[in-house]
Protein backbone atom coordinates (compact mmCIF):
# COMPACT_ATOMS: atom_id res chain seq x y z
CA UNK A 1 0.00 0.00 0.00
CA UNK A 2 2.55 2.74 1.19
CA UNK A 3 4.75 1.94 -1.93
CA UNK A 4 1.46 2.28 -4.50
CA UNK A 5 0.48 5.78 -2.30
CA UNK A 6 4.08 6.83 -2.79
CA UNK A 7 4.28 6.23 -6.45
CA UNK A 8 0.64 8.13 -7.32
CA UNK A 9 1.56 11.09 -4.54
CA UNK A 10 4.98 11.17 -7.08
CA UNK A 11 2.49 10.88 -10.16
CA UNK A 12 3.58 7.93 -11.57
CA UNK A 13 1.71 4.90 -12.74
CA UNK A 14 1.58 1.71 -11.37
CA UNK A 15 0.84 -1.65 -13.02
CA UNK A 16 -0.38 -4.48 -11.52
CA UNK A 17 1.29 -7.70 -11.80
CA UNK A 18 -0.21 -11.38 -11.57
CA UNK A 19 -3.17 -9.29 -10.88
CA UNK A 20 -5.36 -12.68 -11.11
CA UNK A 21 -2.85 -14.43 -8.85
CA UNK A 22 0.49 -16.98 -9.23
CA UNK A 23 -0.68 -19.75 -11.09
CA UNK A 24 1.79 -19.40 -13.98
CA UNK A 25 4.68 -19.80 -10.91
CA UNK A 26 2.82 -23.13 -9.70
CA UNK A 27 4.58 -24.99 -12.75
CA UNK A 28 8.05 -23.71 -11.47
CA UNK A 29 7.72 -24.38 -7.63
CA UNK A 30 7.73 -20.42 -7.27
CA UNK A 31 4.14 -20.87 -6.03
CA UNK A 32 1.60 -23.16 -4.78
CA UNK A 33 -2.32 -23.58 -5.00
CA UNK A 34 -2.69 -21.66 -1.96
CA UNK A 35 -1.58 -18.52 -3.66
CA UNK A 36 -4.42 -18.75 -6.62
CA UNK A 37 -6.30 -15.54 -6.13
CA UNK A 38 -8.92 -16.91 -8.37
CA UNK A 39 -9.39 -19.95 -5.75
CA UNK A 40 -9.80 -17.52 -2.75
CA UNK A 41 -13.11 -18.31 -0.54
CA UNK A 42 -13.47 -14.56 -0.16
CA UNK A 43 -12.87 -13.61 -4.09
CA UNK A 44 -15.12 -16.58 -5.18
CA UNK A 45 -18.30 -15.50 -2.88
CA UNK A 46 -17.93 -11.77 -4.09
CA UNK A 47 -17.86 -12.81 -7.81
CA UNK A 48 -21.17 -15.25 -7.02
CA UNK A 49 -22.82 -12.51 -4.94
CA UNK A 50 -21.88 -9.87 -8.43
CA UNK A 51 -22.51 -12.49 -10.40
CA UNK A 52 -19.12 -11.71 -12.12
CA UNK A 53 -15.68 -14.02 -12.28
CA UNK A 54 -13.15 -14.33 -9.93
CA UNK A 55 -10.98 -12.67 -12.66
CA UNK A 56 -13.37 -9.74 -13.20
CA UNK A 57 -13.34 -8.83 -9.21
CA UNK A 58 -9.54 -9.57 -9.09
CA UNK A 59 -9.42 -7.33 -12.12
CA UNK A 60 -12.12 -4.54 -11.06
CA UNK A 61 -10.04 -4.16 -7.24
CA UNK A 62 -7.04 -3.84 -9.27
CA UNK A 63 -8.54 -0.84 -11.23
CA UNK A 64 -10.00 0.83 -7.60
CA UNK A 65 -6.63 0.90 -6.05
CA UNK A 66 -5.96 3.16 -9.11
CA UNK A 67 -3.29 0.38 -10.33
CA UNK A 68 -3.09 -0.88 -14.67
CA UNK A 69 -4.00 -5.25 -13.67
CA UNK A 70 -1.64 -6.45 -16.36
CA UNK A 71 -3.71 -10.23 -17.84
CA UNK A 72 -3.19 -11.77 -20.52
CA UNK A 73 -4.88 -15.07 -22.60
CA UNK A 74 -5.15 -16.02 -26.02
CA UNK A 75 -8.84 -16.39 -25.71
CA UNK A 76 -11.18 -13.91 -27.32
CA UNK A 77 -14.14 -14.69 -24.90
CA UNK A 78 -11.35 -14.22 -21.89
CA UNK A 79 -10.28 -10.90 -23.59
CA UNK A 80 -14.24 -9.84 -24.10
CA UNK A 81 -14.73 -11.04 -19.84
CA UNK A 82 -11.70 -9.09 -19.06
CA UNK A 83 -12.75 -5.72 -19.92
CA UNK A 84 -16.13 -6.28 -18.89
CA UNK A 85 -15.85 -4.75 -15.79
CA UNK A 86 -17.14 -1.38 -15.39
CA UNK A 87 -20.41 -1.84 -14.78
CA UNK A 88 -20.13 -2.85 -11.30
CA UNK A 89 -17.98 -1.57 -7.98
CA UNK A 90 -16.19 -3.34 -4.58
CA UNK A 91 -17.44 -1.55 -1.63
CA UNK A 92 -14.50 -0.73 0.87
CA UNK A 93 -14.98 -3.89 2.35
CA UNK A 94 -14.71 -6.44 -0.40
Amino acid sequence: KRLVRFAHEEGMNVTAFSTLGASSYIELTMASESDMLMKDATVVAIAESKKKTPAQILIRWALQRNTFPLTKTSKKERMQENRDVLDFSLTHEE
